[in-house]
């Protein structure tokens, strides 16, 4: 056997690829096709090979044209530069080639078919190591003789297996009138499909069992898409099912973390000072988990959690909480910067406890004043989150000792982020965190 014969290394049975034939009955035909046409004479012939072969030209394929004694090299030369004017620079570089058919079928002195194929696959080896985007080729069949007739069916059969998984189409061309009934059903039965002139018209013609192929293709593609398209749309009502499951649990859960934050506010009120503290922190942190849950639940677009509307509920509710709200602004700005759960409650119980530490610390004695919280989207996938303030400022040394900041320093490490606090030049405390977006 020999070896040019074998599948090329990565070549799929069916290449998905086409290339256009430039025969306007035809179309564009997948690569490995293999045709043929019935001709009556030599226009027949430049009718058809001529536009074949200057589609191959234009699309930088590798063309290889064997003629035959009807229709020759000279006669092939001049159909084809009649319509496309380049032919002598493409003959000179040696993209195309024009031969005699005894210079291919006949070089030993007689036909040896398997020699034959491996000359055809050993140009499209060349085409695909020179950069051609593939190699179209004719041969003609005047020359066959009645006893060589079933050896060269047999030769076509191997063409066109050989030819399948390569990126090369092939059209072969058989003279009318040397075909008689049966050897015209032996060339339709042996090619993908024939071109026919029918009524001075160039038809495509098929065989019944190609014909049956395509029609039975046709439906498996039905019933497939058919199968797929159910399968989606279970896929769609399981996935449907799944968000209203998660929006389910993110609203009770909510709702729980209210309530438990309204129990330890009303406790708070009852304590004393150092209680009524602690529970009020308490209270504000489990405030800002129920806030990433609500904006779960409210959800729609799957994009993640929007970093400064969530922060804005949460300023709004601690500034109201500490009853700041009527000398304190605290204003939220910046990028649309959205990070998911896991990233979500640290993010927003760390921007509590900031904001809290600013609310406490930074408006003595009625001071008035601005709590600026600004998320700001950064280059390669990272954002930065500033609490500031313009008060009296605070010292992070002091702070340090409370558990406030211990908790602040605790969920940036969570976050893979690194938190920065000081005073400000113009006054007040600045704490800034960055980390990357999850």
């Amino acid at each position: 056997m020999l070896p040019s014969l074998r599948r090329p290394a990565g070549a799929s049975p069916v290449n998905p690829h086409h290339t256009p034939s430039g025969i306007e009955a035809v179309g564009s035909v997948p690569w490995g096709s293999h045709f043929c046409q019935l001709y009556d004479n030599a226009q027949d012939m430049a009718d058809i090979l001529a536009p074949y072969f200057r589609a191959g030209l234009e699309r930088n394929e590798l063309c290889h044209w064997v003629t035959s004694e009807q229709f020759g090299p000279e006669d092939a030369k001049s159909a084809l530069r009649a319509i496309y004017p380049n032919l002598d620079a493409a003959l000179s570089k040696g993209q195309i080639t024009i031969m005699d058919r005894r210079d291919w079928y006949s070089r030993g002195g007689s036909f040896r078919p398997e020699e034959v194929i491996a000359g055809w696959l050993g140009h499209e080896e060349r085409a695909r190591s020179d950069g051609y985007s593939g190699y179209r080729l004719t041969g003609d069949t005047l020359w066959l003789e009645a006893h060589d007739w079933d050896a060269f069916t047999e030769y076509e059969t191997m063409v066109t297996e050989a030819f399948r998984p390569r990126r090369m189409v092939a059209l072969c061309t058989y003279c009318m009138g040397r075909c008689g009934a049966a050897e015209v059903l032996d060339v339709v039965k042996n090619h993908a499909f024939a071109v026919a002139r029918r009524r001075g018209v160039w038809e495509v013609v098929e065989s019944a069992s190609t014909k049956q192929a395509k029609s039975e293709l046709a439906l498996l593609n039905a019933t497939l898409a058919s199968k797929i398209e159910a399968a989606t749309s279970e896929l769609r009502t399981l996935v449907r099912q799944k968000d209203d499951l998660l929006r389910e649990v993110h609203h009770r859960v909510k709702n729980n973390l209210q309530i438990v934050s309204n129990l330890l506010a009303m406790k708070g009120r009852r304590a004393d000072d150092g209680a009524r503290r602690v529970l009020t922190e308490t209270a504000d942190r489990v405030f800002a988990i129920s806030s990433v849950h609500e904006a779960l639940y409210e959800q729609v677009d799957g994009r993640g959690l929007l970093v400064t509307d969530r922060l804005g509920v949460i300023a709004e509710a601690l500034a109201t909480s500490y009853g700041l709200e009527d000398r304190v602004s605290v204003i939220v700005r910046g990028d649309d910067v959205r990070v998911s759960l896991n990233a979500g409650v640290p993010l927003a119980l760390l921007a509590t406890e900031l904001t809290s530490n600013a609310l406490k610390h930074a408006f003595p004695e009625g001071r008035a004043g601005q709590v600026e919280i600004v998320v700001t989207a950064l280059a390669a996938g990272r954002f930065s989150l500033t609490v500031a303030d313009d008060g009296v400022g605070w010292a992070p040394a002091a702070a340090k000792r409370g558990s406030g900041l211990g908790i602040a320093m605790a969920l940036a490490k969570q976050l893979d982020g690194e938190l920065v606090i000081e005073l400000r030049p113009e006054g007040g405390t600045q704490a800034r965190l960055e980390a990357a977006v999850q």
